[in-house]
C-alpha cells in the first residue's frame, strides 16, 4: 500500500480509497480512509460524525473484503472501500488494520483536504480474523480480484443494499462477531447454482442473497439486483427457490421494519 502525504491527495467526487500515511502525532505509518463527497462539505456545518461497518464476501472463489464509512447526516454519504489480501503488500496492511488502534476518515473537496475524522479503529477483531483465514488461500490475479468486486457491485448495489447487507451487530463493528472460519468457509452442501449468490454476513453468518417472495413482483419491474437479501443457507435450502432472470428467488417473507422471517436456529456462524 502506498504511503501518500494526506496534504497532497486530490480525488475525483465519489472516490474513496485507502493508504497509508504518517501520523504527526505520534510518528508512526498508519492507515487511513480517504473519501471525496459528492455534496458540498461546506454546507455540512460541522456534521462530521461517522459510522463503519465491514464485511466478507465470497465471490467466483474470491474473498472479497470491504470496509463501509457512513457519513452520519448526509444525502448520499456511503463510501465502500475494497481489501485485495494477495496484493502486494495486502497481508501486511491486514495485520496493520487489525493492529492499529485509531482510524482516521479524511474528506476531501475540490481545494484538497477539508477535516478529518478520528475514531477507535473498530476493524481491528474484524482483520485479525481475516489475516488468519484469507492467508491459507491460493493467491488470484489482481485482474481476477478487480473483476470479482465489479461483479459483486452490480449484484449488490447501489451502496445502501451493500451497507444492509454487511450491517453488523451494533452502528460500529462487533468485535464479538465470530471469523474463526474453515478454508471453504461453509461445511454444508449449497447447490451449484446457489453458489454465486453465498457471502458471510458479519452479523447473519453463512448467507445465500435471495430475493424475498413477497418482493417478487417489484424485483421484477424494477430489476432483481436491488432486491437481494442475504439469508441463512439453511433457510433458503429448506424453503426451495425459484428464478426470476437468473436470480434466486426463495419463500421467504420480508417483514419491513424486522427483515427477513428466518428461524433464528438457522443462523449459522
Amino acid at each position: 500500500m502506498q504511503l501518500i502525504d494526506p496534504d497532497m491527495v486530490r480525488l475525483f467526487p465519489g472516490q474513496a480509497m485507502k493508504a497509508i500515511f504518517l501520523n504527526e502525532r505520534n510518528r508512526s505509518e498508519q492507515i487511513g480512509l480517504f473519501l471525496r463527497p459528492v455534496y458540498e462539505l461546506s454546507s455540512l456545518d460541522g456534521a462530521t460524525e461517522v459510522i463503519h461497518r465491514g464485511g466478507l464476501i465470497k465471490f467466483d472463489e474470491i474473498f472479497l473484503v470491504v470496509t463501509m464509512v457512513k457519513h452520519v447526516g448526509t444525502e448520499g454519504g456511503l463510501f465502500d472501500v475494497w481489501w485485495n489480501y494477495h496484493q502486494p503488500g495486502g497481508p501486511d496492511s491486514f495485520q496493520k488494520m487489525a493492529s492499529q488502534e485509531r482510524l482516521s476518515t479524511f474528506f476531501y473537496d475540490n481545494h484538497g483536504k477539508r477535516f478529518i475524522v478520528d475514531t477507535e479503529n473498530s476493524f481491528r477483531r474484524f482483520f485479525a480474523g481475516l489475516s488468519e483465514l484469507i492467508g491459507k488461500t491460493s493467491p488470484w490475479t489482481e485482474i481476477e480480484f478487480d473483476r470479482a468486486v465489479n461483479k459483486c457491485c452490480a449484484q449488490f448495489y447501489p451502496k445502501e443494499n451493500l451497507w444492509n447487507m454487511v450491517k453488523t451487530k451494533s452502528d460500529i463493528f462487533d468485535s464479538r462477531s465470530r471469523l474463526d472460519l474453515d478454508l471453504n468457509m461453509y461445511e454444508g452442501f449449497i447447490p451449484e447454482d446457489l453458489k454465486p449468490f453465498y457471502l458471510f454476513s458479519t452479523e447473519l453468518g453463512h448467507c445465500l442473497s435471495i430475493i424475498p417472495s413477497n418482493l417478487e413482483q417489484e424485483a421484477d419491474e424494477k430489476g432483481p439486483s436491488f432486491f437481494l437479501t442475504p439469508a441463512p443457507v439453511k433457510t433458503v435450502l429448506r424453503c426451495g427457490i425459484r428464478w426470476l432472470k437468473g436470480y434466486p428467488v426463495a419463500a421467504i417473507p420480508f417483514i419491513p421494519g424486522h427483515g427477513l422471517a428466518a428461524p433464528p436456529e438457522d443462523y449459522e456462524f
